[in-house]
């Protein structure tokens, strides 16, 4: 038996013919068809497959790549020389002659040839090695690239040692995709329209589109309150950076006002029965709805129609203003003989503007009713019917007007996906040169209609915490032009281009127009905050987003303002338009920088979000508390945070409770630093805007708000405040918030008496009237959203609390 290898020679096996290595994924070759051998390949990602496998090599190539070949020694007989193991992913070649080599299952070889590499055995070894695969990254010896020789190894062995080695490589391959960042931004410009601004559209890669197959439990940022979930963007989690041992207060609070013998139950229980009512008489019957049957007297109507178009047109473009009002004078003169679809789209023009009559909302009940006879309106058959110019226009001024009227104002989010679904069903996220000849004006109508949607949608997102419903990769709709109502004419002959004027000149759409040069930027935002796989955010990409927020705001705010007092005596942005667009920016700015006020009080690194988040909740504070002083003259910006509700409602109680937070940490550096020379919190000057709060919810409760425990809410808060700067001990301070809250619902409870007509909750009998919007916003003294608590030393004692209620006959 010693001279085995000599008769082997002497006496080869007849030659096999030798099978090709399949190169492409197990799904293409299948189907037949190209495959790009990606990880995944193209046609799998195009095709929605989620399993895009790679058959792994033939047995005989792994067992003679971890043997080695085989060398003669000098006596003649064939030995076996074990090289190192390579690196995974190292390139294997399948014969000595041909030299056609390819990397594990898996990885994407190329087809582009190299230069030919020495030392790796044959001169044909390297011709078919991607850069990504080279010489360099191989970690055995040359000799490992040689003719094969039999293996020794088992095919066991050989196929336990692959799939050690796919699991390896895979591994890497899901570490490299969880930090994949994303690809630079392009721009996209179009020489169809003149003094048309570049659009920048981010770029995806298509890995990033796949869905994520790894299920990792990680810590949600958000919260849930009863059956609803918050992002981070919603004011809710600010309320979750509260102190623990302040936090621990709201929970006391929260059970002292669900006890039944407590004096605070019987306060707000009457309050609900009250606003049960007040809700109830201004919910129409529905069985009863008729439309356009509640159409007040012209001069009314005229007036509650310029409020809207004062204020919300000028801000986003809904309506052809020229064309609105020759439809409106046609209205008055044959009222029976005009379409249901204009009578819908006035009444809801009119319910936007009965926001800004007057200082307590007196139309707010025909502009509720109003808003269920376009909900209702929508709901007729037949529903492809409502896909029309009109209908889109409607579905906008909906959204709106639930806003000001308060008709669940806060859940414009969800209907926000129905119109983004009408809109792209008419082909609207299209720019329409790249569709049918078209006449201006009505080409000029989608892109406005367009541009409105999305804004109404980013809004929306902002407000529930959620990502955006769209992605400037879903459309190629250019902006709106720079134009005119009364340039544009339906006249106009389908081959005029469009009248569009320059960017330094003020129009109708400027505002709009200016806004929407910043869109891209604050949808990153509103993803970036609120996205769902991203459980630990990348501090630089906010600083980045935070940068180019910042200058879009100076740029916005410094090209508006140059409009007024122009010399040629044109009109420049009202205040409203002014102060509405500050905010709308702010918002955006401080949803980005609060997440991160814990990490900030830990590491000087982050204290840059701390500090831009208390600017940005202080010039919201200064917006607001400008707006309208009490005993002035009211504006419509100030109407409209008075009797308005979603973010108009929310976006003063996100920017008092940051300062609150800041306030508190303030003070408790002050007691830490014990008198040395800092900025303190009255050096600050936040007091002024909590005492604003407190006469802006006053205000909102003459005005129709039923929601008295938002005001007891920020009474809370400012009694904790007041004790802080009294320096009151822990019984002192409990008992001066139930006092305060106490004394601030009866207050509330004679309002809400005066606004159902002096109808006494004592005559109500429980369970009369049902709440006709439950779960409308979420229940501020209600503190289940607030983060479960660990007691720890530093934390208000428990037990001091709870001896307190007892004394109170609190159980």
């Amino acid at each position: 038996m010693a001279d085995t290898g000599f008769a082997l020679a002497q006496h080869p096996k007849p030659a096999q013919k030798r099978r090709r290595p399949a190169l492409a994924c197990e799904q293409c070759r299948h189907r037949k068809v190209r495959c790009d051998r990606g990880s995944p390949c193209s046609t799998c990602v195009r095709t929605r497959n989620p399993d895009c496998t790679y058959a792994p090599p033939p047995l005989r190539i792994l067992a003679a790549r971890d043997r080695g070949p085989v060398a003669p020694d000098p006596n003649g007989v064939a030995t076996v020389t074990t090289p190192t193991p390579p690196d995974i992913g190292a390139p294997i070649s399948a014969s000595g002659g041909g030299g056609l080599s390819f990397p594990s299952p898996g990885l994407r070889p190329s087809l582009v040839s190299e230069p030919k590499t020495s030392g790796l055995g044959a001169p044909g070894d390297a011709e078919s090695l991607s850069p990504a695969y080279s010489a360099t990254q191989l970690s055995g010896p040359a000799s490992a690239i040689s003719p094969l020789a039999p293996s020794s190894l088992t095919p066991a062995a050989a196929t336990a040692d692959s799939l050690e080695r796919r699991v390896k490589q895979l591994e890497k391959e899901l570490q490299s995709a969880l930090g994949r960042q994303q690809s630079p931004s392009t721009t996209l410009s179009s020489p169809l329209r003149k003094g048309h601004q570049p659009f920048v559209v981010p770029q995806e890669s298509p890995e990033s589109r796949d869905i994520d197959k790894t299920f990792v439990s990680l810590p949600i940022r958000g919260t849930i309150s009863k059956t609803r979930f918050f992002g981070q963007s919603h004011w809710a989690s600010g309320a979750n950076m509260i102190p623990s041992k302040y936090k621990l207060l709201l929970h006391l609070m929260d059970r002292a006002q669900q006890e039944k013998t407590s004096k605070i139950y019987g306060c707000f229980q009457k309050c609900k029965a009250l606003g049960r009512v007040i809700k109830a008489h201004r919910v129409p019957h529905l069985p009863a709805l008729s439309i356009g049957q509640s159409i007040p007297p012209r001069p009314v109507a005229d007036r509650l129609i310029d409020g809207y178009l004062r204020t919300f047109e000028t801000i986003y473009r809904v309506l052809h203003v020229p064309s609105f009002r020759v439809e409106y004078e046609r209205y008055w003169e044959q009222p029976d003989s005009a379409g249901q679809a204009f009578v819908v789209l006035m009444q809801l023009c009119m319910a936007i503007g009965a926001c800004f009559h007057d200082d307590t909302h007196s139309f707010r009940a025909q502009a509720t009713g109003w808003v269920y006879e376009a909900r209702f309106w929508l709901l007729l058959p037949p529903e492809k019917a409502r896909l029309t110019i009109t209908g889109l226009q409607i579905m906008c001024l909906l959204q709106l007007a639930k806003q000001t009227a308060g008709v669940s104002g806060d859940l414009t989010w969800i209907s926000a996906g129905t119109v983004i679904r009408a809109a792209m069903a008419m082909g609207l996220n299209h720019d329409p040169d790249n569709l049918v000849r078209m006449a201006p004006l009505r080409a000029e109508m989608r892109r406005r209609l367009w541009a409105t949607i999305l804004e109404l949608d980013l809004q929306s997102s902002l407000d529930a915490g959620a990502p955006a419903l769209i992605s400037a990769r879903d459309f190629d709709t250019r902006p709106l032009a720079n134009a005119d109502d009364h340039s544009l004419s339906k006249e106009a002959n389908n081959r005029d281009p469009p009248p569009v004027r320059g960017h330094d000149a003020y129009t109708q759409t400027s505002a709009q127009v200016t806004l929407f040069e910043s869109f891209t930027t604050r949808l990153a935002i509103v993803n970036h905050v609120n996205d769902p796989q991203s459980r630990s955010p990348d501090y630089h990409e906010t600083l980045r987003l935070s940068a180019d927020l910042v200058a879009a705001t100076r740029s916005l705010m410094r090209h508006l303002r140059s409009f007024s007092g122009d010399e040629h005596g044109v009109e420049g942005p009202s205040p409203f338009q002014l102060r509405f667009l500050e905010m709308i920016m702010n918002r955006y700015l401080l949803a980005l920088h609060l997440p991160w006020w814990n990490e900030a009080l830990r590491s000087p690194t982050h204290y840059f979000s701390r500090k831009m988040s208390v600017d940005a909740a202080r010039t919201l504070a200064t917006i607001h508390r400008t707006g309208g002083e009490p005993g002035q003259s009211v504006t419509d910006f100030a109407r409209l945070l008075v009797c308005g509700s979603g973010p108009f409602r929310s976006t003063p109680v996100h920017a008092c409770l940051t300062l609150t937070l800041e306030y508190m940490y303030l003070k408790e550096e002050e007691r830490d630093n014990q008198g040395l020379t800092m900025a303190t919190s009255d050096s600050l000057g936040l007091r002024p805007a909590f005492d604003w709060q407190t006469e802006w919810w006053v205000q909102r409760i003459r005005a129709g708000e039923t929601n008295i425990k938002s005001y007891a809410f920020g009474q809370v808060l400012d009694s904790l405040l007041e004790a802080l700067n009294s320096n009151l001990d822990e019984q002192e301070t409990m008992a001066l918030i139930m006092d305060q809250a106490t004394t601030r619902v009866e207050e509330c409870y004679e309002m809400l008496k005066a606004l159902a007509g002096g109808v006494d909750a004592e005559v109500v009998s429980e369970g009369a009237a049902e709440d006709p919007w439950p779960g409308s916003d979420i229940d501020l003294m209600d503190f289940s959203f607030l983060d479960r608590m660990e007691l720890d030393d530093g934390m208000v004692g428990y037990n001091t609390f709870d001896l307190f209620f007892k004394e109170a006959g609190i159980k």
